[in-house]
């Protein structure tokens, strides 16, 4: 079974004092993290953090490959991408227009 970290009880670094669970909200992402009451040291929690170096890096955006398959075209995500969206294969996702060149893509989950 694995154990989730969040559930651990951590110290500081800095001062070895016993941290206390926070949740935060950077960039308009909830983060879990750790703070020190006695140096405010924070540490984020690990998958949170990978979580958010993956929604910057979508937020300047990275290339998708455009395949075939047959006669229709087919878009090719990195996986990094599918698993902070949750997409799996098989699933539905909602395309729109948002002018004549940006689409705006929603999983099902966002609507």
């Amino acid at each position: 079974m694995k154990r989730d970290v969040w559930d651990a009880e951590h110290r500081c670094m800095k001062c070895n004092s016993l941290m206390r669970k926070k949740e935060m909200k950077i960039e308009g992402m909830q983060i879990r993290a750790w703070e020190c009451k006695q140096c405010n040291e924070i540490i984020l929690h690990t998958e949170d953090a990978q979580k958010m170096l993956v929604f910057n890096k979508l937020k300047k955006g990275i290339p998708v490959k455009i395949g075939a398959l047959g006669e229709a075209l087919i878009m090719r995500f990195p996986k990094e991408i599918a698993d902070f969206y949750n997409i799996t294969k098989g699933e539905e996702i909602i395309l729109k227009a948002e002018t004549s060149t940006k689409l705006e893509l929603n999983t099902k989950q966002s609507n």
